[in-house]
């Protein structure tokens, strides 16, 4: 399986030179600060109080509740990260893990005509898979994105020819959401903050 952007690589790379400061450890509520040693400007911060922890800083502002203690919550997932089910924790606006990406709805039309286009003459498939990918790459934006499924047809010839295909939009187009890399980003901060907390306090998950 494909491993989520931000992958782990690229995350733990990033991480390698920052620290972490506890402004407030009790109990259920703690007020933890990470970073960028060296005198670095970036920066997170992970608080907790019951049922709470809101991670904020150089990065989007997600508050979560579930559990009454919230390290609990995330250390269940192990070492991984869960982004659907920890999407269903948030309360400040979940539909901010995602967000639109070109790539992916263009995958994802290209796909949808490979699979209508199986019986199509082989050569007319080919040209009309070109015009298609034109056409898909010349609006890389997301509000005309669907637009370039519903206006795209491929023609038998000139324009008063029979269409060979058309998209079939009736049961809702592509719609290119993907995890978003920032959302993914606070994802690990979270699991990694959790982990270097229980580090200093020298506590095993």
């Amino acid at each position: 399986m494909k491993d989520y952007e931000p992958t782990q690589e690229q995350f733990d790379k990033d991480m390698a030179s920052w620290t972490m400061e506890a402004l407030r450890d009790d109990g259920l509520y703690r007020h933890l600060r990470f970073r960028l040693s060296g005198g670095g400007f970036r920066w997170f911060d992970i608080v907790t109080w019951p049922d709470t922890l809101v991670i904020t800083g150089d990065c989007e502002t997600f508050t979560f509740k579930r559990l009454e203690d919230m390290f609990e919550f995330f250390r269940s997932s192990g070492s991984r990260i869960n982004p659907g089910y920890w999407q269903e924790k948030i309360t400040d606006g979940r539909d901010r893990a995602r967000s639109f990406d070109w790539d992916t709805f263009r995958a994802a039309a290209l796909a949808d005509f490979d699979s209508s286009t199986e019986d199509m003459n082989p050569p007319q498939r080919l040209e009309a898979r070109d015009e298609l990918i034109e056409a898909l790459d010349s609006e890389p934006d997301e509000y005309g994105a669907v637009d370039v499924l519903r206006n795209f047809s491929y023609r038998d010839g000139g324009p008063g020819a029979k269409v060979l295909f058309r998209f079939d939009l009736s049961d809702g187009a592509p719609d290119g959401m993907t995890w978003d890399f920032h959302y993914i980003w606070c994802c690990r901060a979270i699991a990694w903050a959790i982990a270097q907390y229980d580090a200093q306090k020298g506590q095993t998950p």
